[in-house]
């Protein structure tokens, strides 16, 4: 993910992992690093509608730990983000994708989709570009390899699928942690 300032200055970047399991439905996203150096990650558990949100792993300080509600929407409760395709496409990662833009109020940007990814866009790009508080899932169907978010005072932030499906093992083991119950009372998949 890299995030430009309105002169096109490039303010940020940060680095994602998202580990899935193989039906794609509970998963991990890690912030690898931030510019303090620590790390952030963010499980998944859709079948128990929850979410737990680990602070501070990697960063030498004891990590803090918050456990909130995850509750998927109903069909009826999706909030889908219009998009328009532009008939253009290229490839990604060796997937043939599909340019479509968008606009929404004072947000407008581009999203690269794959119909050859069969997994939710709740794991990757869509989610980490905060879209998803505003609309969780797209008009048209596809998984999202990249997208651009602009605003009209010229902030840019551009998130890029950089490998995909790539097979690894990752396990965390949360027996005895010291679990705190999320502030935020906000269902976290609309957050």
């Amino acid at each position: 993910m890299e995030i430009y300032a309105k002169n096109n200055e490039l303010m940020k970047t940060m680095h994602f992992r998202t580990y899935y399991q193989s039906d794609g439905e509970n998963f991990v996203t890690k912030l690898v690093s931030d510019a303090r150096g620590g790390n952030m990650e963010t499980i998944i558990d859709k079948k128990n509608e929850i979410a737990i949100q680990i602070f501070g792993s990697g960063g030498g300080a004891t990590p803090m730990y918050n456990a909130g509600g995850y509750k998927f929407p109903e069909e009826q409760d999706l909030k889908r983000l219009e998009i328009v395709p532009t008939g253009e496409t290229r490839q990604i990662l060796g997937y043939e994708c599909r340019k479509y833009t968008y606009t929404y109020k004072k947000i407008f940007g581009e999203v690269w989709l794959t119909e050859k990814v069969k997994l939710p866009n709740d794991i990757g790009v869509f989610r980490a570009c905060k879209m998803a508080a505003l609309h969780n899932t797209l008009s048209e169907p596809g998984f999202v390899l990249e997208m651009t978010t602009e605003d009209a005072k010229g902030g840019k932030t551009l998130m890029k699928t950089m490998s995909l499906e790539t097979p690894e093992k990752y396990s965390l083991d949360l027996k005895g942690v010291d679990m705190n119950k999320a502030i935020n009372k906000v269902n976290y998949f609309t957050f």
